[in-house]
């Protein structure tokens, strides 16, 4: 069997929160550099279908060759909400955001600063998804203040922005913070943006100790002396409470890589050792011991990883099958009844069954064309795969003339 290599990047849910050139203005906030003059921040919608890829110029597992493939133009890894998907191009002077139905079509696009790479989807009380872009301005006490504005994922309209905020995201989704002396908003208290309207939902100074992790879906979690509590960034009401898994320091917890949206499934960790499973529509434990968590919904199997170990959990949570690696895998993405991984060491991929744990070789080997690797899967099974620098998208829609090509 031949060895497929890849380029090695951040696995999914491990994408850099960033914003506003917080290390530039750190140093010299004057050296920021203008925006391009020709510049249009607010989304145009679209409606086209994006430009169709050539299946001759890309190696995919080959249940995906079926589909419909197109290239919005992403270079970032994209989020999901709904079967939509959001990433930006940033090869030009300008970060060219672009959001794409399931189905291949482009939504709508904006465009925002090289330096704002700030972006989240969410949604609000009636279930409707909001993707939200950051931005920079001139400001009264200095250079610049970043901005933040929301938008209907699906049709583009304004719903609220631009709202300044204190410094770039802090954490997943809607929290924010002043870097202080440090970057990447690891610095003073944060705060929480409601989806629905841009406002403050909660800052973390009114906590009495406790601190914000995240904002997914409408939904905060943040700690209060050794439990996670679940408040609806709506109206603030405590949605549940839990205590916070066995040994992890309540000071350091944090959520690691990302909450799926299509489970709401999420890592639990505080740097110190593997982390805990958590369901978050009810804050129940599915599993211990985890690093990265995904879901195979065809076979309706959890996938969880840590180390050298990926396991397939059951939907009561009972172990169906283990897979021991000799080296520390990075996990990536779990869906179409593969698991996927990468070895950092060797550079190479490791692809799993689903339904059985065994390792599986899914790409045609007489391929001779840059590997794709799914990194977000839609529930309907839609999948944004990495190849090399790009992001395509794998639809939801069949190939007509596949089997004529």
């Amino acid at each position: 069997m031949r060895r497929r290599t890849f380029a090695l990047s951040l696995p999914l849910g491990l994408a850099m929160l960033s914003a506003c050139g917080p290390e530039t203005t750190e140093e010299d906030p004057a050296a920021l550099p203008d925006p391009p003059s020709d510049l249009e921040p607010e989304p145009v919608p679209n409606g086209e279908k994006a430009e169709s890829v050539d299946l001759s110029t890309v190696s995919l597992p080959l249940e995906m060759t079926t589909m419909i493939v197109v290239d919005p133009g992403w270079t970032s890894t994209p989020l999901e909400r709904d079967g939509m998907f959001l990433a930006y191009d940033d090869t030009g002077d300008r970060l060219r955001f672009v959001a794409a139905d399931q189905d291949g079509t482009v939504l709508w696009e904006a465009e925002r600063p090289l330096s704002c790479t700030g972006f989240a989807l969410s949604q609000d009380e009636d279930g409707r998804a909001i993707a939200t872009l950051a931005d920079i301005s001139p400001g009264d006490e200095g250079p610049w203040v970043m901005t933040l504005s929301g938008y209907d994922l699906r049709t583009a309209e304004t719903l609220w922005g631009p709202t300044e905020v204190p410094g770039p995201q802090a954490g997943q989704g809607l929290v924010f913070a002043d870097p202080g002396d440090r970057p990447m908003g690891a610095g003073g208290p944060r705060i929480v943006l409601s989806a629905a309207t841009g406002e403050p939902a909660l800052a973390e100074d009114d906590l009495e100790g406790g601190r914000i992790l995240a904002e997914h879906g409408g939904v905060i979690l943040h700690t209060a002396d050794t439990e996670l509590v679940a408040l609806a960034a709506a109206d603030g009401s405590e949605l549940w409470r839990t205590a916070l898994p066995g040994g992890l320091d309540p000071q350091r917890a944090r959520i690691v890589g990302a909450i799926d949206p299509t489970t709401e499934l999420a890592v639990l960790g505080d740097g110190d050792g593997p982390g805990a499973v958590l369901d978050l529509s009810d804050g129940s434990l599915l599993a211990e011991e985890a690093d990265a968590v995904a879901r195979d919904h065809l076979l309706d199997v959890t996938v969880v990883a840590s180390g050298t170990v990926v396991r397939g959990l059951e939907p009561d949570g009972e172990e169906a099958w283990r897979h021991e690696d000799p080296e520390e895998l990075v996990f990536v993405s779990a869906g179409g009844r593969l698991a996927y991984a990468q070895r950092p060491e060797e550079g190479t991929l490791v692809v799993l069954d689903v339904g059985q744990g065994v390792m599986v070789h899914p790409y045609d080997v007489d391929v001779q064309a840059p590997l794709g690797v799914p990194e977000v899967f839609s529930l309907e099974g839609a999948a944004a795969v990495r190849v090399e620098t790009a992001r395509l998208l794998v639809t939801t829609e069949l190939d007509e003339n596949f089997g004529m090509r």
